[in-house]
């Protein structure tokens, strides 16, 4: 268990000394020391102070234009890496109004929080359990080798960035679709399940997002259906393989949290207080 630690550990690995905090009336971001130089062109938009790095009042409507230029300008600069022209929605709290909308690319560069719609899909065994430890496989998606982040990894048979304008429902039901060709009717059976918090120093700066999990039960000749082409491959594994891979390093930070959170939950692993404990402190209290 000693490496499932380590695993939800480095979902919280950040030393905010080598980062200043993005300020927009309260923190809601983090830029790190060596990009800060690189806002200093739009002298309109941010405040560089020794203690933090202010973005200048306004509307959101007027934020949002003001990033797009920001955002556009650091891409074309080699700053950002694999420009989605989709925004994400930036808010002081996970359901408070949104301050402003950027491209998503940039959300990592400036460490501004994400939310993301995760699926948990499940086969239950038909023996049901072996003694008081449920048998069932999980879905697992392996990411497509073309993906700009994380490439190759395992996920979550379905997971997804929930863009402007959506909400984590909204998001869930159109990444079945689109990543596992689940149609509505069986994606709408999926139940939330809680909500996780990631925060970890990435090469683009620091991903913070918070995921709302979901499970949903399948049926033994379910097949998913690659729609959008984003993943290499499909696989349904035993609930411990899954475990094993986990501690492996194969699953990305995020879907290996979600992933192992539900293996706890459905008691199918049954990890030591330290484990039980570093995911608790990964969870978002409603």
């Amino acid at each position: 268990m000693t490496t499932l630690l380590e695993h939800i550990r480095g979902a919280r690995v950040f030393d905010p000394a080598r980062f200043l905090p993005l300020e927009a009336g309260a923190r809601i971001g983090w830029v790190r020391r060596d990009l800060v130089a690189g806002l200093r062109g739009w002298p309109d938009v941010f405040t560089i102070e020794e203690r933090c790095v202010r973005l200048l009042p306004g509307s959101e409507a007027g934020r949002t234009a003001a990033l797009a230029k920001v955002a556009r300008g650091l891409y074309e600069a080699g700053r950002i890496d694999g420009w989605r022209d989709e925004t994400y929605a930036v808010r002081a709290t996970p359901k408070g109004a949104p301050l402003f909308h950027i491209e998503r690319a940039a959300m990592r560069l400036f460490g501004l929080t994400s939310a993301a719609a995760h699926l948990n899909a499940f086969v239950r065994d038909a023996h049901g359990k072996m003694g008081s430890v449920p048998i069932f496989q999980v879905w697992i998606a392996r990411r497509s080798a073309t993906k700009s982040i994380d490439p190759g990894l395992l996920d979550t048979l379905v997971g997804g960035g929930i863009p402007s304008g959506q909400d984590p429902w909204q998001a869930l039901l159109r990444e079945c679709h689109e990543e596992a060709g689940i149609e509505q009717a069986l994606a709408a059976n999926a139940r939330a399940a809680g909500v996780l918090q990631v925060c970890h120093e990435v090469p683009q700066g620091l991903h913070s997002e918070v995921l709302y999990v979901h499970d949903l039960e399948v049926a033994a000749d379910f097949q998913p259906r690659n729609i959008d082409r984003e993943v290499g491959e499909f696989m349904c594994l035993p609930a411990t393989e899954t475990a094993d891979r986990i501690a492996n390093g194969e699953f990305t930070v995020e879907a290996g949290l979600v992933t192992l959170d539900f293996l706890l939950r459905q008691g199918a692993i049954a990890p030591d207080g330290h484990v039980r404990a570093a995911l608790d402190r990964c969870r978002v209290r409603p």
